[in-house]
C-alpha cells in the first residue's frame, strides 16, 4: 500500500476525535519527529488550579505515536505498549507543546520520547514510551 501524502495524513490526524476532545492540534509529524500543542485552560485542570498529569500524558503519548506513525511507511499502525512519564514542574494555564522522536525503530518494535513544555519553554513532563507496529487489517 503506497503512503498518503504527509499533508493528507496531517489533516486526519487533527481530526482525530480523542485530539480534538482535548484541542489538542498536530504542528508537525515528518520523519524527524512530531510536535503537538494544546492550550490548557479550565476543562484540563485538576483540584488544584494546574494541569492535569494525564492530560500531559496523552499529549507525550501522542507525541511519540505520531513521530513514529510519520516515519515510511506512513500511517502505518502503532499501539502503545507501555509508557513511562515524569512530572518535573506544574503544568500551568496557557500553551503546553510535546515534541516526540523516534529513538529506536525496529522490525516490529519501536522506542520513542518526547518532551512536554510549557509558554516559557520549561520542560514540565517528559516520556519514553515502547510501541508496535500493527500489521493492517
Amino acid at each position: 500500500m503506497a503512503s498518503e501524502p504527509a499533508d493528507v495524513l496531517l489533516a486526519s490526524w487533527n481530526g482525530c476525535g480523542y485530539y480534538r476532545l482535548l484541542g489538542m492540534e498536530v504542528l508537525r509529524a515528518d520523519d524527524e519527529g512530531s510536535e503537538f500543542r494544546v492550550d490548557i485552560d479550565d476543562r484540563h485542570l485538576q483540584a488544584y488550579g494546574t494541569g492535569h498529569g494525564g492530560v500531559a500524558a496523552g499529549l507525550l503519548d501522542a507525541a511519540m505515536g505520531l513521530a513514529i506513525l510519520a516515519r515510511p511507511p506512513r500511517g502505518e499502525p502503532c499501539a502503545t505498549l507501555e509508557m513511562k512519564v515524569n512530572f518535573l514542574a506544574p503544568i500551568h494555564p496557557g500553551e503546553l507543546r510535546a515534541a516526540g522522536r523516534v529513538v529506536s525503530d525496529g522490525r516490529r518494535i519501536v522506542v520513542a520520547w518526547a518532551d512536554a513544555t510549557d509558554a516559557d519553554g520549561r520542560v514540565v513532563a517528559c516520556g519514553s514510551g515502547t510501541f508496535m507496529r500493527l500489521e493492517r487489517r
